[in-house]
Formats: structure tokens, sequence, C-alpha cells
């Protein structure tokens, strides 16, 4: 049988709907609707997309997928253009420096270089000259910040797992050199960075302290060139009241690495508003995933990212369809796909930090992430609830509406790992309004499973139930905080 893979079948589906001769009953749409998540979802997570990797042919696909039905919908373009322009695509650059070659000398002629040392680097070019020498030993405290400008830190490889290593980032240190004993520990460490990182282009926070990792034929000799064994230089550092051993004589490291470039782009739509300068609503859901991920050698490496985040996309667009086909709201709608969340929330940065219309006018923004967990009926939660002005108003919809409302206050541990963070950090009303905590058991089985790997897939008999809900509860909350008369910022 040919695989779905477009667009076009889903609006067959509500073609068809909307050619009945009877209005459809609460459950008739309730099944429509979750025949409709079901496809988008189906079809962004089939392997024709990729596993939605920013930059990527099955990136570029997803984002003519989130064009084509929000144009069919009947939005407009919600972005602009260099030229200032109406487009459909706000434009995001990604870069990453892949490690290539590195070498670390010491003054006695000692080297370690090839195979045997990796440097994680943000340019493409690294000199380290005549760097002294602090070995740490394990669970020693970092110096203080900025304290150790032309010295290069030495742990062992245990700390680059337990977070020792990073503690030591912000105390100024030219680089922070491990060493590895155990091989299966050093081929670890290297798959982290191996491929180098995307980050955004220009972004001079992104900028990351130099990682040198030694491989244990490596860690024998860079010891050596301290005229000390591995075991003798953790002993020297342990006896230190302070946990640190200095060594006065310098060593240098060179490197270099490739810069390698990615385009991709956040897509935004939106639906005019009924009443003119009356402030906006917004839907948004990250429709980026990992692409390649599974190790090499799995039978089946690809992500595709159907729960995470086919669903959410799936939600969003579902909304914003039946909200169309209403007349649209009070508000103008802006629904937004945004790109690169998997690399730390980077297009809802951009879209934040140059937004193309005013944040201010933004009066509720709800995220829609991994919300294919939880069955029909599942309480909803609300991650931000606090932080907003517009608790009182959910709250009044989801009981107006006959669901559950459940918030706890574990699951706001997750308000700054979702994109709606980039909006509430800007005092944005953002929220992210989900049953996906409503069945605390699927959610952990779903983290400790299918999360982040290959087997978070498409299935016919896939738990849509309490994602189907979310559709018709963010369809309530724009009815509410879409209109002039229900909602006035302020007044709740």
């Amino acid at each position: 049988m040919k695989r779905i893979t477009t667009f076009a079948i889903a609006a067959l589906v509500g073609v068809a709907l909307a050619g009945c001769a009877t209005v459809p009953t609460a459950e008739e749409e309730f099944q429509a609707a979750q025949s409709a998540l079901s496809l988008h979802i189906q079809t962004l997570s089939g392997e024709d997309y990729g596993g939605r990797e920013p930059g990527t042919e099955g990136g570029r696909k997803t984002q003519q997928y989130l064009v084509d039905a929000l144009q069919s919908y009947g939005f407009q373009p919600g972005a602009v253009d260099s030229e200032g322009e109406p487009d459909w695509r706000q434009k995001v650059t990604l870069v990453r420096s892949v490690p290539d070659q590195a070498t670390i000398n010491f003054p006695s002629g000692r080297s370690i270089a090839d195979a045997d040392v990796m440097v994680r680097m943000s340019g493409s070019e690294l000199s380290i000259k005549d760097s002294r020498i602090t070995v740490f030993a394990p669970g020693a405290p970092a110096p203080p910040d900025g304290s150790q400008n032309g010295r290069v830190a030495v742990v062992f490889g245990d700390a680059f797992f337990s977070g020792d290593a990073r503690s030591l980032s912000d105390a100024g240190f030219d680089a922070i050199i491990i060493l590895f004993e155990d091989e299966a520990q050093f081929e670890r460490a290297q798959g982290f960075y191996r491929d180098g990182r995307w980050v955004l282009e220009g972004d001079a926070d992104a900028a990351v302290m130099p990682y040198v990792l030694v491989s244990p034929a490596g860690s024998r000799v860079f010891a050596g060139g301290l005229t000390q064994s591995l075991e003798s230089m953790r002993s020297l550092a342990t006896g230190r009241d302070n946990g640190e051993w200095q060594y006065r004589n310098p060593l240098s490291i060179t490197a270099s690495a490739t810069i390698e470039r990615a385009e991709t782009a956040n897509v935004i739509g939106k639906l005019p508003g009924k009443v003119r300068d009356s402030g906006a609503v917004l839907l948004l859901a990250h429709w980026d995933h990992l692409g390649i991920c599974g190790p090499e050698g799995a039978v089946d490496r690809l992500c595709n990212g159907a729960v995470d985040n086919a669903s959410g996309i799936g939600v969003m667009l579902e909304t914003a369809r039946r909200i169309s086909k209403e007349g649209g709201l009070d508000r103008d709608l802006y629904v937004m796909g945004t790109t690169a969340e998997e690399l730390g929330l980077v297009g809802a940065e951009v879209f934040a930090s140059d937004p193309p219309f005013p944040l201010p006018t933004i009066v509720a923004a709800f995220n829609m992430d991994t919300v294919a967990i939880a069955p029909r009926g599942s309480a909803a939660t609300v991650i931000g609830w606090g932080r907003t002005p517009l608790d009182k108003g959910i709250s009044e919809v989801i009981a107006s509406i006959g669901a559950k409302l459940d918030v706890k206050e574990e699951h706001q541990q997750f308000v700054r790992r979702q994109d709606g963070w980039a909006l509430l950090s800007r005092d944005v009303p953002a929220v992210l309004v989900s049953s996906s905590f409503g069945d605390e058991a699927a959610f952990q089985a779903f983290l400790g499973g299918p999360y982040h790997r290959p087997n978070d897939e498409w299935s016919p008999d896939m738990e849509l139930g309490g994602a189907t809900d979310d559709i018709f509860l963010h369809i309530a909350l724009l009815h509410h905080f879409g209109s002039v008369t229900e909602y006035q910022p302020g007044e709740d």
C-alpha cells in the first residue's frame, strides 16, 4: 500500500465531513478530530520526513506541510521577509563546529594527537599557548568565577558524566581536559561531540568552553608529560585540602574544526481578527525532531518523533482549522510551528527576540508539546501556572466544558524546557495546557521509553484520546481569550 505522505489526503477528510447533510454529533466531531490528528502524526512521523531534523530535506518538507495546511485553512503569511514583505517563514540560520584535528604539546617534546584527542569548541581554530595545569580530584569544589585565566583544568573521566567538569566552566580556564581510563567511556563521550552541536548563528551566548577529550592511551602519555602516572596525579590532587594540584610547567593545545551551516525556519500563519487593534492570541508547537539518532549498527536509527512532537503539531493544526472554519476570532490568531526546539528552544527564541508583530499585543499564547500520551477524559494541567494572568480564565473554561484541571507543582519543572518559556521570560502570558500529565504512569513510561528514541512512532492504535480532548479544550480557550467581550487583559 502506498504510504500517505501529503497533506492533500487530510484535506479530503475535511471536505468529506463538510459535505455531510446532517449536523455531526459531539461524538462524531470527536472521532473526526481524532482521525485528522492521527493522519497528521502518521504523515509527519513517516519515513519520508526523515525525523524532521532542521536543515535537512525532511525539515524543509515539514515546513512546506505547515504552509500548505495553514494556507488551505484560509490563513495568511504571519512572518515578514528581509524586505518587510509578508512571508510564511521566519528564517533561522544554524551553525555547528565539527571537531577535526587536535594536538596537545608539552615542553618536553611529548605530544598527543590524532585519534587520541578530540576537542569540542565553538569556532574553527583553537590555539592555547603555555597554559599552566590544575588537576582536580573527583568532587573538588570549583574555583571562583573568572579566577583561572592562563590555566587549563584537568579532570578524570567520571567528572564528564557527573557534571563536575561542567561546574568548572565559569572559573575562566583556557580549556577543560578530561582524561579517560576506560575506552568505552571515552568513546561514549566522543559520541556527544563528534558531529558538533547546532546553535544559532551569531549567538554569543552559544560559545562553549573548549573540552579536550583524551583517550586512555593518550591519558597515559599526558601523565607521563607531567612525570607522573594517572594514579599518582589523582592522589596528589586528592591529598590537597581543596582537592586540586597545580603543576607549574605549561602545555599548549591546537585544534581545528569544520564550520557547517544549516537554513531552517519558523512557519507562521495569521488569521486576521474581526475587531481591529484588539490584540492577538498565539498557538505554537515545535515541528522539529532529532533525525537519525539511533546507535550505529542498529536496525532502526530514525527518530520519528510521533509523540514528540508530531502530536503537538497535529493538535495545533486541527485547532486552527476548526477556528478558521467557524469564521475566526475577535482577535488575530497566529499559529506558529517553531524550529530547533530540540537544540534549546532556538526557534522560539528567534521569534521572541525579533517578532514579526509586537509581543505586547499577545494577550495569551498556548504551546503544544508531546500531547499524545493520556487517554480520553484525563485531567489537564497548566505548565506556567501562577506565572501569568491567564489562570482564572483557564480554570473557568475548563469547568465550562466539563473537563478536569489538576495542577501539580512537580510539573512546573518543565516550564523552562518548552518553547513557551521564550515568551514567558519576556513577560508574554504563555502557558502549556495539556492532558499529557493526566496519566502519570503513561507519562513516565513515555519518558523512560520511546522519548527521543527510534520507537517514538505512529501506530493505528496509539493513544490519542487525551490529545483529541486537547483540541476541543484549546478551541474553547481561544473562544475565551480571543474574544474582546469575554477577556480583556487586566480584568482577571
